[in-house]
């Protein structure tokens, strides 16, 4: 007969491992918003490419935005996966514990 086993303890440890990289991403998108500057840096021939070049770091931080917004939702659901895992293996336990079994030799 076949089965499996869940380590809850680890799929909370991979959930708090995806929170952490949501952070590292965080801090990218900060650098993209540095990463912008003025007109005057730019100068009268490279003001023609400024536009495309702000675009794109917009374009850069929107991605790095849903970036974090999927790594918090990973880390939500392994979360919510140990916990679901916890209570059935808990509420299996319970039931067996309940049973009495009165075994007689033939």
């Amino acid at each position: 007969m076949g089965g499996f086993d869940v380590n809850a303890e680890e799929l909370r440890k991979y959930s708090g491992q995806l929170g952490e990289q949501k952070g590292t991403a965080g801090q990218i998108a900060g650098l993209v918003d540095k990463a912008d500057v003025g007109d005057k840096s730019w100068g009268v021939v490279g003001l023609f490419v400024k536009q495309d070049y702000t675009s794109m770091l917009g374009d850069l931080k929107d991605m790095f935005t849903s970036l974090q917004e999927g790594l918090q939702s990973g880390s939500d659901k392994f979360k919510d996966a140990a916990t679901g895992y916890e209570q059935h293996e808990d509420g299996v336990k319970q039931l067996l514990n309940g049973l009495q079994i009165d075994i007689k030799a033939p």
